[in-house]
């Protein structure tokens, strides 16, 4: 599954949830979103991964989609 798709279906996910999505949980899921993404960055991206260390991104990763999971 795609990135995109994830996130889409997460999306839908969000609001079909008996109406009981609020700013506070979608601000925590597009904070784990935005950790996931820099941590892949950081982790497989040349320019980046060759200065900033590879456990940086991985813990980035592991944090972003703990928050992702919060419900």
């Amino acid at each position: 599954m795609s990135i995109a798709n994830e996130y889409l279906a997460e999306d839908q996910k969000i609001h079909t949830d008996n109406g009981k999505s609020t700013t506070r949980n979608l601000f925590t899921r597009e904070t784990g979103q935005v950790l996931v993404t820099l941590g892949t960055v950081f982790k497989f991206i040349p320019p980046f991964n060759e200065h900033i260390d590879q456990n940086t991104g991985q813990m980035l990763i592991s944090i972003g989609q703990k928050l992702k999971s919060t419900k």
